[in-house]
């Protein structure tokens, strides 16, 4: 029996065991002169020498903090993803270096980090979540830090979050419930869900005659957090049934949606009954997962195949496929190839064709209906010239690229002019390989038209190799 290879070690292990054997001396000059050059390795250094001295490395990470709350500076869109990694650094630092030391002074930062949010907030256009997602990180550092202290009892735990909560302005804080998990028991969840189906309560006595008040919605949001952490998607429906006895299909939707990830199909069946409308797509396609669940075979069958019979797509037909027994698989084959040739989108079309393993009919879809081949849908084009390349299905790789190109230069889109200059060279690869172009025009047409109609692209014309 052959020997199997070993795997190669982890370079990071190498790295290390290369290390302890190196001289003393070296190590510190190594690092000194890391931290010369580098300011990052330099505080890291500094923060190291600090580690028998958790006052102390609590100031030094203080400072960050102050320095961002007196900062007058705002970051535009483009800078914000870097602020909100210098952000995620510093709470990884803290979480890294002081919490192991001294949980409570941990836990003080993290929550002055949180209380600061909208400060955060106020210095960044935050369109990317770059922000967002560090104050969410800070929510979840507040957790595990107050887990690890010996301090405060569950009811003040519980307080202090509801505080944080209800001061919340900018919505980020919800990690604070989404992961309550992570510091309070069952019964203390229950009792955190309480304080605000209290809230609830009030709200819509208060505001009786409007249910859409945002007191409501917030008191609600909270309680369905509580449930997630709690896994209690019973608790997540009923609080949305209290202001919304009637509820419409996006509610259904969430309610079915929780029962499912927490594993309990049954229940998600009473909410799929009826028509949804507009959203009668969704309502199906959470029944088939439904049925999927409960190994309702039958159903899961005639779903998946309404499914395919509304939409058409590959993906569809593949999922109806699948829930067929063999034998009744080459009809359904037979009724997708079909459909393929009547579809209104040959890029649709050809996708279909090539989940019936029929490439050749896939590329002759694509070939005598190139015109009409749109390619501003990239997502689904690309992927599709690739696999017609890679199947030796030339001609119908040559129609994807070129669509792709077009698009790009008839939009002026400069920002995607190298892309264009791949998909053309892509062609001109192609020609070389391309025995009869039959219907299309030849490549020495196409580039000829090409350059008659966008010429003066200059921007685009200097991508391509001399």
């Amino acid at each position: 029996m052959p020997r199997k290879k070993d795997r190669p070690a982890d370079p990071s292990i190498k790295r290390t065991e290369r290390l302890r054997v190196q001289p003393k001396d070296k190590l510190v000059a190594l690092l000194d002169e890391l931290a010369a050059k580098h300011p990052e390795v330099e505080a890291r250094l500094a923060r190291h020498a600090l580690a028998g001295d958790p006052a102390a490395l609590a100031a030094e990470f203080r400072r960050s903090l102050h320095a961002w709350k007196r900062s007058t500076r705002f970051r535009p869109r483009g800078a914000a993803a870097a602020f909100g990694r210098e952000l995620q650094s510093w709470l990884d630092e803290v979480e890294r270096e002081l919490l192991p030391l001294d949980p409570a002074r941990a836990h003080a930062l993290a929550e002055a980090f949180v209380n600061m949010d909208a400060r955060l907030f106020d210095q960044a256009d935050d369109s990317d979540g770059a922000i967002g997602d560090a104050v969410r990180a800070g929510c979840g550092l507040w957790l595990v830090a107050a887990k690890l202290r010996a301090d405060r009892s569950a009811a003040q735990w519980i307080d202090r979050i509801y505080a944080l909560v209800n001061a919340d302005e900018y919505g980020a804080r919800e990690a604070l419930l989404r992961h309550a998990d992570l510091l309070l028991a069952p019964a203390d969840l229950r009792a955190l869900a309480a304080r605000f189906e209290a809230d609830l309560e009030r709200a819509l006595t208060r505001h009786a005659g409007d249910r859409s008040d945002y007191s409501v919605f917030k008191a609600a949001s909270a309680v369905g957090l509580v449930a997630d952490a709690l896994g209690d998607p019973d608790l997540s429906t009923r609080t949305t049934l209290r202001y919304s006895p009637a509820p419409n299909p996006l509610q259904k939707a969430h309610f079915v949606e929780n029962y499912l990830r927490f594993d309990r199909p049954a229940e998600a069946l009473a909410w799929l009954e009826g028509d949804w409308g507009r959203q009668e797509e969704q309502r199906e396609r959470l029944l088939a997962q439904a049925c999927a669940a409960l190994g309702d075979a039958a159903q899961l069958r005639a779903v998946r195949r309404r499914l395919f019979d509304r939409s058409g797509s590959a993906s569809d037909f593949e999922a109806w496929r699948d829930s067929l027994a063999p034998a009744e698989r080459s009809s359904a084959a037979a009724v997708a190839g079909e459909r393929a040739q009547h579809t209104d989108d040959p890029i649709t079309g050809a996708q279909l064709l090539l989940a019936v393993e029929d490439e050749v009919a896939a590329e002759s879809l694509l070939v005598s209906r190139h015109a009409s081949v749109r390619g501003e849908e990239y997502y689904h084009l690309l992927p599709l010239a690739q696999t017609m390349e890679k199947r030796k299905r030339l001609l119908g790789a040559v129609v994807c690229y070129r669509a792709l190109l077009l698009a790009i230069l008839a939009r002026a889109y400069v920002r995607a002019y190298g892309h264009a200059a791949d998909y053309l060279a892509a062609l001109r690869e192609l020609d070389a390989r391309v025995d009869n172009y039959q219907t299309l025009p030849t490549h020495e047409v196409f580039e000829a038209a090409l350059r008659d109609a966008h010429g003066r692209k200059l921007a685009f014309w200097r991508r391509l190799p001399t």
